[in-house]
């Protein structure tokens, strides 16, 4: 799935091919602009955007589309008339100006509606935004004590931007176990793991990021980019134990631990 920093650079992307254009037409096969498609035509795009793994391409009647990419979307932009790289039945959205095509293939979430409806109220403070409400996350973590750290940065409501990637990299660096309960962690350790998903996430944000392999470790050749995201069955880069894989949490996702350098603490 794609995660904070992945959008960054996909909005980096399309927003000097977009903002400020005129939109010639915008269709696509997602349900959720039929109705309201033809409010945009003619409309100038005022921005490209992102929050958390959310994007947001603003119109300049007030109007918002937003997109999660899930698992396997993402976007892409072309020339008038160029062949697409991706099957046009995957097309969720597609943009077109005078000089581009920008498409957004096989999104499960689409929304158009008024800017102040779209639907992003429930997001946790943006990890990539110029600032972060901290105390913000904090409170946000204890609402829900009992889930456990791997849940916790993945809920967006807490901290919008992490995926499975930077989770298990993170606990990792902070040397938390993922299955450790909420109400375990000090205000100081929840600050601390926000604090270093955003590093991480921040570190691979850069536009000259975009053509490299993204990196936790400091290294970009690839098989040595992670500390312990698949890299199962192998042995730990700090202290040699092997790491551990499992799926934890309300979605079932896959995290990746040492057993050692993440032990659980002592009672």
């Amino acid at each position: 799935m794609p995660e904070g920093d992945s959008l960054v650079h996909a909005a980096d992307e399309l927003r000097p091919r977009l903002q400020g254009r005129a939109v010639v037409r915008l269709h696509g096969s997602h349900r959720a602009l039929h109705p309201n498609a033809r409010r945009i035509t003619g409309r100038v795009i005022s921005d490209v955007r992102t929050v958390g793994k959310h994007m947001l391409i603003d119109f300049d009647n007030g109007w918002t589309l937003r997109t999660h990419l899930g698992m396997t979307g993402g976007w892409q932009h072309y020339q008038p008339g160029e062949p697409w790289r991706r099957s046009p039945g995957k097309a969720r959205v597609v943009i077109e100006t005078a000089d581009c095509v920008a498409v957004c293939f096989a999104a499960p979430t689409v929304e158009l509606a008024p800017t102040e409806r779209i639907g992003i109220r429930h997001l946790g403070p943006d990890l990539m935004a110029d600032e972060v409400d901290w105390d913000g996350i904090v409170r946000r973590a204890r609402q829900s004590p009992g889930r456990t750290a791997a849940d916790l940065l993945l809920d967006q409501r807490v901290m919008a931007g992490v995926g499975n990637v930077y989770k298990s990299e993170t606990l990792f660096l902070e040397g938390i176990d993922p299955q450790r309960p909420v109400a375990t962690l000090t205000d100081d350790d929840v600050g601390r793991i926000a604090g270093r998903a955003r590093k991480l996430l921040m570190a691979n944000r850069e536009p000259a990021m975009r053509s490299t392999t993204r990196s936790t470790t400091g290294s970009r050749r690839p098989g040595a980019n992670y500390w312990v995201y698949r890299r199962a069955g192998r042995s730990c880069r700090r202290c040699g134990a092997t790491v551990l894989t499992d799926t934890h949490g309300e979605l079932d996702r896959s995290t990746y631990w040492c057993p050692s350098c993440q032990a659980p603490p002592r009672s």
